[in-house]
């Protein structure tokens, strides 16, 4: 993340605060995406796409050098619109409750050293959640072709009385296309006249196919059954932490 303030920055300044390396690879990122698209940094990163508006976007990057000594390697996510955002807020307070789908897009590539990209894989995360908000990602190996990612959000799960919100943990295979391991961290839930409910989460594992989920704060557990590596499914988990 770029750590320097933007207020009252002049024409040239914001790109130049990411560094010319990462501010290359975001263009080239979002120009491969959207082709015939344009870049503009200023008054804030936009994309802008031939009959539309311009984009607000955000692209957090994680880059370093390639493993082959040549170039660079690195995945980053791209989130359009800020309409996710707005949205996540709103059903704090239940000011809206209808379903929507925000997916998370993410790119993992290989860019030269000027940071032009030239081979590249985009993926969905976890298609299964309708709203996903990414907290950190990075690279875990990349031995194979592709690599995999060590990958934290959260997944915002909305009904009309209540808004529940699951941090994970996840491993995504980019060469099998999926998550090949999640587990989660925190869970909290409003529920619409009730106090707000809230878990930190303790796992380990009692067997080849158990697990044992505890709360950190409030000493409750429960047994889950998976075998290693595990991906928790969501509603299994509601079904026992739901009260």
């Amino acid at each position: 993340m770029v750590a320097a303030s933007f207020a009252q920055m002049k024409p040239g300044d914001r790109r130049n605060a990411y560094g010319e390396a990462r501010a290359a690879i975001i263009e080239s990122v979002l120009t491969t995406l959207y082709p015939g698209s344009v870049v503009e940094w200023d008054p804030q990163l936009q994309l802008e796409i031939a009959g539309q508006k311009p984009h607000p976007v955000e692209v957090p990057v994680y880059l370093r050098g390639s493993t082959s000594g040549e170039g660079i390697e690195g995945v980053a996510a791209v989130e359009l619109d800020g309409e996710k955002k707005k949205y996540i807020f709103d059903t704090k307070d239940f000011h809206r409750t209808d379903p929507v789908s925000f997916p998370t897009l993410i790119v993992v590539f290989r860019a030269n050293s000027s940071g032009r990209i030239e081979k590249y894989q985009k993926f969905t995360l976890d298609p299964a959640e309708p709203v996903t908000e990414l907290k950190t990602l990075s690279i875990e190996d990349w031995s194979n072709q592709w690599p995999t990612l060590e990958i934290q959000y959260d997944s915002h799960v909305v009904a009309p009385g209540s808004v529940t919100t699951i941090e994970w943990h996840a491993t995504y295979d980019v060469n099998q296309g999926k998550l090949v391991s999640r587990l989660p961290v925190g869970m909290s839930r409003i529920v619409r006249g009730s106090p707000k409910q809230q878990y930190i989460f303790k796992i380990g594992r009692t067997g080849p196919t158990k697990l044992m989920i505890g709360d950190r704060l409030g000493g409750e557990m429960h047994e889950y059954d998976c075998s290693s590596p595990c991906v928790i499914d969501r509603q299994t988990l509601l079904s026992q932490w739901v009260h």
